[in-house]
């Protein structure tokens, strides 16, 4: 990713289109199914920002408030076999919750079961867990909170400027240990792409 501002117009592109196809006049199977699969493109994007990494500290650290669901039972949820959330989670005792964006995102990317929800002519939640939460927890999630918090990431207020490097003898990489964006302070000592910790360089 050379240049992140090409990626962060795509997707304010991708989520205008999810805000229009909010609602609808009539509803459709294709309709819901290119719904959800925005959410989940949307969803792999800001993940490349993250992992890049082109998203300041101020964005990297938004969370979203969820509703999740716990398992219950000795028995796994499978798509097949009872095939149901209801069957294999405690629907009826939802629990307040928060998810950080790259939890949100591995939701999606990796679902195991992701059903939107509608109300009136509009996609107003979804319920999605990803296969290594399936036997864990399900989260319900209002559309409109996943691209207010999608949105935070298509804004060039979530670039980076300026950042801060270490090396990582487990990664066997450099890693940013903090990122300012264009409205964070900042002081001479800073500037991109900075390194510290030379000395533990490996040879």
């Amino acid at each position: 990713m050379i240049e992140s501002y090409y990626w962060r117009v795509e997707l304010r592109s991708d989520l205008a289109w999810l805000q229009e196809h909010r609602k609808y006049r009539r509803w459709s199977e294709k309709q819901q199914v290119l719904f959800e699969r925005k959410l989940m493109l949307v969803a792999f994007q800001v993940r490349s920002l993250l992992e890049r990494p082109k998203v300041n500290d101020r964005a990297r650290n938004e969370t979203i408030s969820v509703v999740r669901f716990k398992k219950v039972g000795d028995r796994p949820f499978t798509a097949t076999g009872a095939g149901w959330p209801h069957e294999r989670f405690e629907m009826e005792r939802p629990e307040p919750d928060f998810l950080s964006a790259p939890e949100v995102c591995n939701q999606l990317i990796h679902y195991y079961w992701m059903q939107t929800y509608i109300e009136g002519k509009a996609f107003v939640s979804m319920l999605v867990f990803s296969d290594f939460k399936r036997n864990k927890w399900a989260y319900e999630i209002q559309i409109e909170d996943l691209l207010r918090l999608f949105g935070v990431f298509g804004d060039d207020s979530s670039s980076v400027v300026e950042a801060e490097w270490k090396w990582s003898n487990k990664r066997q990489d450099f890693v940013v240990t903090k990122a300012l964006g264009p409205s964070d302070p900042r002081t001479d000592r800073w500037s991109e792409g900075s390194l510290e910790n030379l000395d533990k360089l490996p040879t």
